[in-house]
């Protein structure tokens, strides 16, 4: 009996550390890496290689912001290029070639071309076409109340960024079937202060590039200076009321104002010491001129003969 409680405990005691071993052990440790796994990543391996090496062939430029893509005909006798898109008819193009009107979201387009060994190639490109970026007009005030608006892609939506210092917060709204607009921010929601807008938009899951920012500040009053740039602003603009919010948010702009008055007064110093410099010299010279007199037969003149040819004159 006591021969078995100890087989027993010895038994169960393996069991667990072996159970604690495999524990700390991964399935790709025991298992190890498949076969099927190595030869998968080495063909994708290949095929980025290939990619690479035909679309350089190719010089391809394939753009996600415009429409035309550019590219040369590697061939010897120039047999030309083809593209299809979307598994449609392949074409013949030219460089540099205008797309045509793709819906948002990803496009497949197959280039086919002679290399330059005249061997025929085909290359596989992805193209993502992203809506258009917004457009956002200058905001209005109305009541302490701020409305921006603005257009965009039809049946979009705009998600609209707003930032002052180092808060920033977002509002969402809808496009319309024409293409516009508009987001209130209420009364309350802004306080006193320069704010920068900047929007996207979003359709089907893609969203755009950045929208060119839209900077206003907003005052005591209620009064608005709008720009059509985060970094732009107009002296006309300022007033009182808003003058020390300006001078507090920009305070870059100060220093620049007073870089150029100190530089205008060390120019200013600076051609002062050359003028003055240059009379002084021609001081100088006139006073030589009535001071020292010219020889006579070559010689200098002694103090008396000097006096005696003064006297002459006078008595002349």
């Amino acid at each position: 009996m006591l021969k078995r409680i100890i087989v027993t405990t010895i038994l169960t005691l393996i069991l667990f550390s072996s159970t604690g071993a495999f524990a700390q052990q991964s399935v790709s440790d025991v298992i190890g890496t498949t076969k099927g796994e190595t030869v998968v990543t080495e063909l994708d391996q290949k095929e980025a290689l290939r990619e690479q090496s035909f679309t350089n062939l190719l010089k391809l430029n394939l753009p996600t912001q415009t429409n035309n893509l550019t590219f040369v005909d590697p061939s010897e006798e120039k047999k030309g290029v083809q593209l299809e898109i979307d598994s449609k008819s392949f074409v013949s193009i030219k460089s540099p070639y205008t797309l045509p009107a793709l819906s948002i979201g990803d496009h497949i387009l197959k280039f086919k071309f002679v290399d330059n060994v005249g061997t025929t190639q085909l290359l596989e490109k992805t193209l993502i076409v992203l809506p258009r970026a917004p457009i956002i007009s200058a905001p209005t005030i109305t009541n302490s109340a701020v409305e921006v608006y603005g257009t965009g892609l039809a049946n979009s939506d705009i998600l609209l960024i707003i930032s002052s210092g180092l808060n920033l917060s977002s509002k969402q709204a809808t496009i319309d079937g024409e293409g516009k607009w508009s987001i209130l921010f209420e009364s309350g929601e802004l306080v006193d202060g320069t704010y920068s807008l900047t929007g996207y938009v979003r359709k089907y899951g893609y969203a755009s590039d950045p929208s060119e920012s839209i900077t206003f500040i907003l005052g005591k009053g209620n009064t608005v200076i709008s720009g059509t740039d985060s970094n732009s602003f107009s002296f006309k603009n300022v007033n009182l009321s808003t003058l020390g919010v300006f001078i507090s948010d920009n305070p870059d702009i100060i220093a620049l104002v007073a870089g150029f008055f100190v530089l205008g007064f060390l120019v200013s110093f600076l051609l002062s010491l050359i003028f003055r410099n240059t009379n002084e010299d021609e001081k100088i010279k006139t006073i030589r001129k009535d001071v020292v007199k010219p020889k006579v037969e070559g010689k200098e003149l002694t103090l008396k003969e000097k006096v005696e040819h003064e006297e002459a004159k006078i008595m002349q």
